[in-house]
């Protein structure tokens, strides 16, 4: 038996891993999918100061409070940023950090940076001319996506542990971003990051950027095959 640590991206929360956690369970595995903090049914908490150290705190407390041990830390999107913060705090308690088309930063990076280039006004300002609290989620049409903060995407990240650097890393790509999607020169940019520093590669054909729930099978057979 594993344990899984499913961590979702921008926007999102928990609810997102449901059919994948459940045949992850089905395998006779634990999974725990926490909401970050502010997202998801956590959304009432939400507040202008929570930053990505906010997000890294809220996996780092679900392996304290469970007890967790050996765990399989997934991240989706954004969520590379929060498990790569995780690991700095709690490296002996990870077996392998896993990357679903995900962000990779290196040290002194943050979301902003790194997608700076792909973007051409990634953080609009009001008509004030001060950066908005809240970036809105792209897509309206799922009530149940909440907007991110913004600090969380401004704050660097500082990658200093020398245990937290020699975790194996696997990383997961879905192969059919359409060329449109503003992000698929970034996602790509990120999967190839990933080659080049020598981590495991997987991919699937199909499924676009939310593997987790366009193809959660697939994906599942991925995660259960680490």
């Amino acid at each position: 038996m594993s344990t899984y640590l499913l961590v979702h991206g921008a926007w999102d929360g928990g609810f997102v891993w449901r059919e994948v956690a459940a045949l992850l369970r089905q395998a006779g595995h634990d999974v725990y999918t926490p909401s970050l903090t502010g997202l998801g049914e956590r959304t009432h908490l939400t507040h202008p100061d929570i930053d990505l150290h906010t997000f890294i705190q809220d996996i780092v407390g679900v392996f304290t409070y469970e007890q967790l041990e050996d765990v399989i830390l997934v991240g989706h999107s954004f969520s590379g940023m929060v498990i790569t913060g995780a690991a700095e705090i709690v490296p002996d308690r990870i077996k392998k950090l896993v990357y679903v088309d995900a962000m990779i930063p290196r040290h002194g990076e943050s979301v902003a940076t790194l997608s700076a280039p792909y973007l051409d006004n990634p953080y609009p300002s009001a008509a004030d001319g001060d950066t908005p609290a809240f970036i809105a989620p792209p897509n309206l049409t799922d009530s149940r996506k909440s907007p991110m903060p913004t600090r969380s995407y401004m704050q660097e990240l500082s990658l200093t542990n020398e245990c937290a650097a020699t975790l194996p890393r696997i990383y997961i790509e879905p192969l059919d971003h359409p060329d449109s999607w503003p992000m698929a020169a970034f996602f790509r940019a990120m999967a190839l990051r990933a080659r080049d520093a020598g981590w495991r590669y997987m991919s699937l054909e199909k499924g676009g950027h939310w593997l987790m729930k366009t193809q959660p099978e697939p994906l599942s057979k991925l995660l259960l095959n680490l």
